[in-house]
């Protein structure tokens, strides 16, 4: 007997784990009763694009099925159907991201999680659902320069935005309140170049730059302080000067373009430098026109005797 024993056990324990192999091994055969699971990755409630998140799955049998929104340590937040008839096949819930108190969830992972009454299961979909709800902040950092003029002569003709986020996001700029080149990479760290054609409309003078974030989850943080910079094409100061004929006057010519025209009753030519400097013609009352790549500067001069 006492040889026999040892014997006895070890055939008994060998076969206790080919049953619990043969066991497991037809569970891993056995078909799951929830398949073609499709479910949104991202939800945030303010958003346009990521509103609400979409649920789906399809049954392969009958059943009567809850389904519940789960948090990451496994407490129901909604349930978005509770012992429900279902045929078999397709099946689509709709979550809005917020609790059975009405409120929005707090920010993090959730899961949907089905329970089949018939088939006595419960099962965690593998999908989870990223709740988003908080705006990114953006800091408008510099813009350089503050004057420029796009003109399309490629002198000056772009400023250069710094800005920083607290998360990845996109910075969309505002001019003047209006939205403008969006930047369609998501940083925490970036610079965007505007002007040039985008910006060839602007009236001359001072407009105002501001930024606002827009994360993955389409949210929109709040704007950035505002900086203004100057739209600057050509300028000519004085506006207004009063000169004796025949003597010489000067005006300051406020550009980035290498030549200009000048044209002043008779006088028609094409000059450089910021400084001008013509000869009063016969005494009356002329409007000088100084003008480069489409742009005209206007000053007033009164010739007297």
């Amino acid at each position: 007997m006492a040889r026999i024993l040892p014997t006895l056990l070890v055939l008994g324990l060998l076969g206790c784990t080919a049953a619990a192999f043969a066991v497991t091994e037809g569970l891993k055969l056995e078909k799951s009763p929830i398949f073609r699971t499709a479910v949104d990755k991202v939800i945030a409630p303010d958003s346009d694009a990521h509103a609400t998140a979409g649920i789906g799955f399809k049954l392969r049998k009958p059943d009567r099925v809850t389904v519940e929104i789960v948090n990451g340590s496994g407490t129901v937040v909604r349930v978005l159907t509770r012992n429900q008839p279902r045929r078999a096949g397709a099946q689509s819930f709709i979550w809005d991201g917020r609790a059975d108190s009405g409120g929005v969830v707090p920010d993090g992972y959730y899961r949907p999680r089905v329970h089949l009454a018939r088939e006595r299961r419960t099962i965690v979909l593998p999908n989870p659902i990223r709740m988003d709800a908080t705006p990114p902040l953006i800091k408008l950092v510099s813009v350089r320069p503050r004057v420029f003029s796009p003109d399309g002569d490629f002198r000056f003709d772009r400023v250069r935005i710094q800005y920083r986020t607290n998360e990845p996001a996109r910075a969309i700029l505002y001019v003047d309140g209006e939205p403008h080149a969006p930047v369609f990479r998501f940083v925490r760290k970036g610079k965007l170049d505007w002007g040039g054609k985008a910006a060839r409309r602007l009236r001359p003078g001072p407009h105002r730059l501001r930024l606002r974030g827009l994360d993955r989850a389409t949210n929109l943080g709040p704007p950035s302080r505002a900086l203004t910079v100057f739209v600057r094409y050509i300028e000519v100061r004085p506006h207004s000067l009063r000169v004796k004929t025949g003597a010489r006057f000067g005006f300051r010519v406020l550009t980035d373009a290498k030549r200009y025209t000048v044209h002043l009753g008779p006088l028609h030519a094409s000059r450089s430098g910021r400084l001008l400097v013509l000869r009063a013609p016969a005494p009356g009352t002329y409007v000088l026109r100084v003008a480069a790549n489409g742009h005209v500067a206007r000053a007033r001069v009164v010739v007297v005797p």
